[in-house]
């Protein structure tokens, strides 16, 4: 189990977390009593669009496409986790704690948080290999004890 230490005071990744939320909950907040709830949908979209266009020039630019080379994402500076599998075909990663989803949360705004850092998730699986299929049937953000992530190669035969 990977353990991090969340919202501390030292300058560390986590602070860098809570900021950015606080920035991006308080432009996030401001824009919907502006435009309405769909603007942060036609953001989560931009956002989304780009993430997969870089993920799609990571996957060129190192030749992988697998899997295990999503393990990546995971930094015990903004979670605590546990590998339950890494193999080219396959990842898997229980989150347990997450500086985002207690940033989020203690912000009251687990529903920005979801759409702006959670749903990114897909659009990284999509832009690095469309064959990866992603599941996540649980979200800290969502209020659920952990996170589970699922990343599978597709094998079927194009």
């Amino acid at each position: 189990m990977h353990k991090l230490a969340l919202l501390s005071t030292d300058g560390s990744m986590t602070d860098e977390v809570y900021n950015r939320s606080l920035l991006l909950v308080t432009a996030s907040r401001f824009l919907m009593k502006e435009y309405g709830e769909g603007i942060l949908d036609a953001i989560a979209d931009y956002k989304n669009s780009r993430t997969r266009m870089r993920w799609a020039e990571i996957a060129q630019a190192t030749g992988r496409s697998d899997p295990e080379y999503l393990f990546r994402l995971f930094s015990d500076k903004v979670h605590e986790y546990q590998v339950i599998r890494k193999t080219p075909e396959a990842l898997e990663v229980k989150v347990t704690r997450c500086a985002h989803a207690d940033a989020f949360r203690s912000l009251d705004a687990t529903d920005i948080g979801y759409k702006m850092i959670c749903m990114g998730d897909h659009a990284v699986a999509e832009g690095f290999n469309p064959k990866i299929r992603f599941t996540r049937p649980k979200t800290i953000m969502a209020g659920d004890d952990s996170c589970h992530f699922v990343f599978e190669l597709d094998k079927a035969p194009c």
